[in-house]
């Protein structure tokens, strides 16, 4: 008996030193990777930042800004306050830069059925739950009650504007009975180029939210091509935004994936960790307040990040695949801006 329990005590003893290992090497590693602060960078960001409160200010774009034909926001998936930007963004370029056609990360026909909700002359909130729970196929953390009232607030904004301003949604994402093996973001490109050509759309300008892979404009070491990567290569100017989080909740919807919190809400995978780490958000941080959207310009003459890959090297220990970019690339090959979201709810279940 005593000989049992000394073997329980010391697989006990063992188990908890491994935990004890596991935990200082996460430490280590994670406090290594994400560095210390860079007074280069955070000299610069001082001039190049700005707070976003009711609405996106134009005060950190320049006239090369209003050049771009597309602009696009890459966002982590399940952060209430994306859908809060994505409508602001949306807002400021229809009224500065005459943006009225909204890209999105759904097919044609969930697009079709959008449409007919902004275009209807009463509110049809039955059609708008519709697409909410359409778009839970595809991207199930971006389906949500805010998702559902950014589109209502987006219906009440679009009844206000003049026909020729009014916002129409293009679905380039793949459709569900596309049985190819031609990745998705290919067949963005294909449909976004199709589109244009179809309804004659050369000289128009395009706005849309995606994931944050599908906005980086150039590829990673992983080699494979972005939707915005492929606009870059085809002649398309491109403005790309990403957002990061600290300190912040991620809306988890139950799945058979991963175990998820009773009230599917996690709050471990912001870009400071410890399961998510973006090198270089430290300096953002330091010029950011909790409870607020800290906008970056990071591609500003004589930018650190033209020579740097702060801010593009992100590990992730659970969701997706690390983000590596390319040799000879810097931070301003993949995006030229950055909102910091520091104390961001979780997106929440459609009522």
């Amino acid at each position: 008996m005593k000989k049992f329990l000394k073997i329980i005590k010391f697989t006990f003893t063992a188990i908890i030193s491994i935990f004890l290992l596991l935990f200082v090497y996460f430490f280590i590693s994670n406090k290594l990777f994400l560095g210390s602060k860079n007074e280069d960078n955070i000299s610069y960001l001082t001039k190049n930042k700005t707070e976003i409160t009711d609405s996106i200010n134009s005060e950190l774009f320049d006239e090369d800004f209003y050049k771009s034909q597309v602009f696009l926001l890459g966002e982590i998936h399940g952060y209430a306050d994306n859908q809060r930007l994505d409508k602001e963004l949306l807002f400021f370029l229809n009224k500065k830069a005459g943006v009225k056609y909204y890209i999105a990360e759904m097919d044609s026909l969930t697009a079709k059925k959008l449409n007919v909700f902004l275009k209807s002359d009463t509110k049809d909130e039955t059609k708008l739950k519709e697409v909410v729970v359409a778009i839970n196929q595809r991207i199930p953390q971006q389906s949500s009650q805010e998702l559902f009232d950014k589109w209502n607030e987006i219906y009440d904004y679009n009844q206000k504007l003049s026909d020729s301003l009014k916002i129409t949604v293009i679905g380039i994402d793949k459709n569900f009975d596309d049985v190819s093996k031609v990745s998705r973001d290919s067949v963005m490109l294909v449909n976004f180029k199709n589109v244009i050509k179809k309804m004659k759309l050369e000289n128009e300008k395009f706005y849309g939210l995606f994931g944050y892979f599908h906005a980086l404009q150039n590829k990673t070491e992983n080699g494979k091509e972005t939707f915005a990567s492929g606009l870059k290569k085809s002649g398309i100017k491109t403005t790309s935004f990403v957002s990061y989080t600290i300190d912040s909740e991620m809306y988890l919807p139950k799945n058979p994936q991963f175990p998820t919190p009773e009230d599917e809400k996690i709050d471990w995978v912001n870009a400071d960790g410890p399961l998510q780490l973006v090198k270089g958000i430290k300096d953002l941080k330091e010029l950011s307040k909790p409870n607020a959207i800290t906008l970056f310009k990071i591609d500003a003459p004589n930018s650190p990040y033209f020579k740097s890959q702060h801010l593009i090297n992100v590990k992730s220990r659970i969701f997706g695949e690390n983000i590596v970019p390319k040799e000879g690339t810097f931070t301003t090959d993949y995006f030229q801006y950055v909102f910091l979201l520091r104390n961001s709810k979780a997106l929440t279940k459609l009522k």
